[in-house]
C-alpha cells in the first residue's frame, strides 16, 4: 500500500463519516495517521532495497534530440532531451566576460586577472574558451579550490572541538596532500583508497601516512576528568564511520547505529558491520627525521627554554602567594571526607584514604585565569610585560619536526567487534565480522572476500571499486553541485530514501560509469580520457553548452520549470566565504599566492578574542603568525580551529566543521551587509584599493582642488573617469556603463566637496592611517568610499 492510497482511503472514509459525529473523523483520521506512520518507519525490507541509489549503474543511451546543433557532448544532449519533452529550449551562451569571471572562479576559487580578461575577450578563435579551461586546469590554485569543496565534506578542521578544543598543529599536512593529490589529477579510486588505508598500501611513505588523517578530520571528544577508555574508542569508531558513510557512501549511516535505519535497509548489524573494518586501527603521530635532525631540534628548544627560564621564574614568584590563597580557599571548601583524608600523613593513609586523596587533588588544581583573575592590577601588569617577554622569546622556537598525523594498525590480534544494544558501549551484543552493507554489495562474493586480506584494505579496496554503486554517483553529483550550484541530487549526502531523487537519473549514471572508465566516446564521436580523473569530469561538465549558458530570467520558462531543476539557464551562485575574501584581497593586490605550508593565525578582532578566550590579553591564547605578509595568505590556509570561526568567514556561511557539509547554505541577513560595510577589514581593504587605484592612475588633482562641485575643471574629471574605470575593471572585470560612469563621477564630486567641508569645519572624519604621497586628503577618502561601494555590489558577490 503505498502512501497516496492511504490518503485516498481517508477522503472515502471521512465523506462517510461526515453524517457522523466529528469525533468518528478524528478517529478515522487518526488511524490513517497511524498507517501512514507504520509504513514510513517499515525496517529495512526487500521493497527498500530496491532503491535506485542501490543498484548498480548502467551506462544508458545517449539521448537523441530536435536541437541536436546545440549540442556539445552528451552532458547537453541529456539535459537538452529532458527540455525538450517539457516544451523547454536552453538559454543563449553568456558573454564573454561573465563566462571567464565564472569558469575562473569554479576552477580556481580566484578572479580572472585584467590581462587574462583583455586577452580571451579578444582572442576570436573557436578555441579560445577551451584554451582557458586547459590552463585553469593545470593552474596550481586549481587543487586549491577544489580541497575546500572535499575538506568541506570530510569536515576537517585543526582543532578536537568540543569544551577542550585542543589544537592539531601539523593537521595541516593532510590539507597539502589534498590540495597535491588534486593539482596532481590522482585518479580518484586511488584518492580514497590512500585515504582509508594508504599506511597499509605503502607503509614507508610518509605522504601515504599523512593520506589517512581523512579517518581523524573531525572533532575529538576530550574532556576534563574521568574519561571512560571504552567510550572514547567507541567515539572514534563512530567517527570514521561518518567519514565514510556522508563522505564517500553519501548515506546517513550512523542513523543504524542504536537501532535499524528508520529509512534505508541498513539493519544496525551492518553499522556494527562496518565499524569492524577498523577494530585493530587507531591514531597515529609518526615523526620523519633523522638522529641528527632530531638532535638539532631538541637542542634549539632547550635553548630557547633556558633564556625563557629566569622570567618564568619570576612569573612563578608574583603569583606563589595568590596561589597559596586560592588552594586554601579550594581545601576549605572540600567535602569532610576529603578534608580528613587530606590531614593523615601520605605514608599512613588507608587505601581509602589514598583515593580521596588522590580525588581530591583535581578539584585543588588552579587554572591559570583562576590565578590571573586574583591578581592586583599592579601584579597583573608586571606579569603581562614578563607574559610579553616569553613570546617574543617564544617566535624564534622552531618549527615541529615534519609528523604524519594519521592511522595505523596497532592492536594485534584485533579485538572482536560487538554490535552495541542501543548505541550503548556498557551493553555489548553478538559478534560481528567485517562486512560491507548488504543493501550495496549484494554480491556474495563480495561479502566472503571483505575479510580476506587486511579488513581497512579490502574496505578501502571496494570503496573504490567500480563495481560499487555508490561511490562514483555520489561524487560526480558533488562535482555538478559546485559547478552548477545544485547537486543532480540536491541531497549530496544522502542517496537514500529519504534523500531527494536526482533529476536527471540517465545524466548521471552516464557520468558515474563514465567516471570509471578509460575513455568515453562522445556524440560527436570524439574520445574524452577520465580513467577516474578528476579534471577530466571537469573537463567535460565546464565546456558543456549547458554550463556556458547565460542566467537570465525567463518567466515563460519559470512557469514550467520554476526552480530551474532542468537547467534551462545557468543558476546564479554567490561566492562563498572563503572566495569573497580571497577576491577582495585580489582586488585590493595584496593577496599572497604562497602554495602550501602551515596554517596561519590572522589578528582577531579585540571584541572576538574577548569573548572567546579571556579579556587577559597576556596568555596568548591565540598566537598571531608574526610575519604580515603570511595575514593575505587564501583563506584555505587560515587556522581552522573549531570553537574560533573568523567573523568573516562564519557570517558568509562557512561550515561549523563539526558535521560533514555537503551543500553549503546561501543565508542573507543584516550582519553581512553591517560587516561588508562597516568592519574594520572591509574599510582597510577600500582603503588600499584606493591607494593601488591612484598608484595605476597617477593622481591628477591638483592641490588647488576646488570645493566646489560644480567648478571641478576638466581635468579633475578627466582623473575621476580613470580611477573609476579603473576600479571596475578590477573589481568586477569589466569597463563602467555609461549611466554607470556618469553616477560614479557625480558621486566622487559631491563626496570629495562634502568630506573637504567637514575638514574645514574641523569635524571628525575616519583618516587612514598611511595617507598617500599624492592627492590630497578628501579626494582620497572619497574614492576609498567608492571602493568599499563597489565592494559591496551585487555583481561583485555573485556569478552569472
Amino acid at each position: 500500500m503505498r502512501l497516496r492510497d492511504i490518503f485516498q482511503m481517508k477522503r472515502h472514509m471521512l465523506r462517510f463519516s461526515s453524517k457522523h459525529t466529528a469525533g468518528c473523523a478524528w478517529i478515522i483520521s487518526g488511524i490513517c495517521r497511524s498507517i501512514a506512520c507504520a509504513i514510513l518507519y517499515l525496517p529495512a525490507g526487500a521493497a527498500t532495497a530496491q532503491h535506485w541509489a542501490f543498484q548498480r549503474p548502467i551506462v544508458p543511451a545517449v539521448p537523441r534530440v530536435k536541437q541536436a546543433r546545440w549540442v556539445k557532448n552528451p552532458v547537453d544532449a541529456f539535459v537538452l532531451n529532458k527540455l525538450e519533452e517539457r516544451g523547454l529550449s536552453p538559454s543563449q551562451q553568456s558573454d564573454k566576460r561573465t563566462l571567464l569571471r565564472r569558469v575562473t572562479f569554479d576552477l580556481t576559487g580566484l578572479p580572472p586577472t585584467s590581462a587574462e580578461i583583455a586577452e580571451f575577450v579578444a582572442d576570436d578563435s573557436a578555441g579560445a574558451y577551451e584554451i582557458v579551461v586547459a590552463r585553469l586546469l593545470n593552474s596550481k590554485h586549481f587543487g586549491e579550490r577544489w580541497a575546500q569543496h572535499w575538506l568541506d565534506v570530510v569536515r576537517f578542521g585543526e582543532s578536537n572541538g568540543y569544551e577542550h578544543d585542543l589544537d592539531r598543529p601539523q593537521a595541516w599536512r593532510y590539507r597539502d596532500w589534498v590540495v597535491d593529490a588534486l593539482n596532481a589529477d590522482k585518479p580518484f579510486d586511488r584518492f580514497i583508497r590512500e585515504q582509508v588505508a594508504g599506511d597499509l598500501l605503502a607503509p614507508n611513505d610518509f605522504n601515504s601516512r599523512v593520506a589517512t588523517g581523512f579517518l581523524r578530520t573531525g572533532p575529538y571528544h576530550i574532556t576534563g576528568g574521568n574519561l571512560d577508555p571504552a567510550e572514547m574508542r567507541q567515539e572514534w569508531l563512530t567517527e570514521a564511520v561518518a567519514g565514510i558513510g556522508n563522505g564517500i557512501l553519501g548515506l546517513t549511516i550512523n542513523c543504524a547505529r542504536c537501532h535499524d535505519h528508520k529509512f534505508d535497509p541498513i539493519p544496525q548489524t551492518d553499522y556494527y558491520r562496518l565499524q569492524a573494518f577498523f577494530v585493530s586501527a587507531a591514531n597515529l603521530d609518526e615523526t620523519r627525521a633523522t638522529a641528527a635532525e632530531k638532535q638539532k631540534f631538541e637542542a634549539a628548544v632547550k635553548a630557547i627554554k633556558e633564556r625563557a627560564k629566569p622570567i618564568d621564574a619570576q612569573i612563578a614568584a608574583i603569583e606563589k602567594p595568590y596561589r597559596v590563597t586560592l588552594r586554601e580557599q579550594k581545601r576549605q571548601a572540600l567535602a569532610p571526607e576529603y578534608k580528613a583524608a587530606l590531614a593523615v600523613d601520605a605514608a599512613k593513609r588507608t587505601p581509602a584514604e589514598k583515593k580521596l586523596a588522590s580525588e581530591s587533588s583535581t578539584q585543588l588544581n588552579l587554572s591559570w585565569d583562576e590565578v590571573v583573575n586574583a591578581l592586583r592590577p599592579d601584579d597583573r601588569a608586571k606579569r603581562s610585560a614578563l607574559r610579553q617577554q616569553i613570546f617574543a622569546i617564544e617566535r624564534e622556537m622552531p618549527g615541529p619536526l615534519p609528523e604524519a598525523q594519521g592511522v595505523a594498525d596497532g592492536t594485534t590480534p584485533a579485538p572482536a567487534m560487538r554490535l552495541l544494544v542501543r548505541g550503548d558501549v556498557h551493553n555489548p551484543g553478538p559478534v560481528v565480522s567485517p562486512g560491507f552493507p548488504a543493501c550495496i554489495a549484494k554480491d556474495e562474493v563480495a561479502q566472503t572476500n571483505a575479510g580476506a586480506e587486511n579488513p581497512r584494505l579490502s574496505l578501502a579496496r571496494w570503496l573504490s571499486s567500480p563495481e560499487n554503486a555508490l561511490t562514483s554517483r555520489v561524487f560526480v553529483n558533488r562535482i555538478w553541485h559546485s559547478l552548477f550550484g545544485r547537486g543532480l541530487v540536491a541531497t549530496p549526502n544522502d542517496f537514500g530514501r529519504n534523500g531527494l531523487a536526482p533529476t536527471h537519473p540517465e545524466l548521471l549514471d552516464w557520468l558515474a560509469t563514465s567516471f570509471a572508465k578509460s575513455r568515453i566516446a562522445s556524440q560527436s564521436g570524439s574520445d574524452f580520457g577520465c580513467d577516474w580523473s578528476v579534471k577530466s569530469i571537469i573537463h567535460l561538465l565546464v565546456t558543456s553548452n549547458t554550463y556556458r549558458q547565460a542566467c537570465q530570467f525567463d518567466s515563460a520558462k519559470a512557469v514550467v520549470d520554476p526552480d530551474n531543476r532542468l537547467l534551462w539557464r545557468m543558476n546564479r551562485k554567490r561566492l562563498d566565504a572563503e572566495s569573497l575574501r580571497d577576491s577582495i584581497l585580489a582586488t585590493v593586490g595584496t593577496l599572497n599566492l604562497e602554495i602550501g605550508g602551515p596554517s596561519v593565525r590572522i589578528p582577531l578582532e579585540p571584541e572576538v578574542y574577548d569573548t572567546i578566550f579571556t579579556e587577559f590579553e597576556p596568555d596568548n591564547l591565540w598566537p598571531t603568525t608574526p610575519d604580515p605578509r603570511q595575514h593575505t595568505r587564501r583563506s584555505l590556509y587560515l587556522f581552522r580551529k573549531r570553537n574560533v570561526r573568523l567573523p568573516m568567514l562564519a557570517i558568509f556561511d562557512q561550515p561549523d566543521m563539526m558535521s560533514s557539509c555537503a551543500a553549503r547554505g546561501q543565508t542573507v541577513h543584516a550582519l553581512q551587509a553591517l560587516t561588508l560595510v562597516n568592519s574594520e577589514f572591509m574599510r582597510k581593504q577600500s582603503y588600499l584599493v584606493a591607494r593601488r587605484i591612484l598608484a595605476d592612475t597617477g593622481s591628477r588633482q591638483s592641490a588647488g582642488t576646488r570645493a566646489r562641485v560644480g567648478s571641478r575643471s576638466a581635468l579633475e574629471k578627466t582623473g575621476d573617469r580613470d580611477r573609476i574605470e579603473r576600479l571596475f575593471v578590477l573589481a568586477l572585470g569589466r569597463p563602467p556603463h555609461a549611466d554607470e560612469l556618469k553616477s560614479t563621477e557625480r558621486f566622487l564630486g559631491q563626496q570629495t566637496a562634502l568630506i573637504r567641508s567637514r575638514i574645514a569645519r574641523k569635524e571628525p572624519v575616519a583618516v587612514p592611517a598611511d595617507l598617500p604621497s599624492q592627492g590630497d586628503l578628501a579626494s582620497y577618502i572619497a574614492l576609498s568610499d567608492l571602493c568599499l561601494a563597489t565592494l559591496n555590489l551585487n555583481e561583485f558577490m555573485y556569478l552569472r
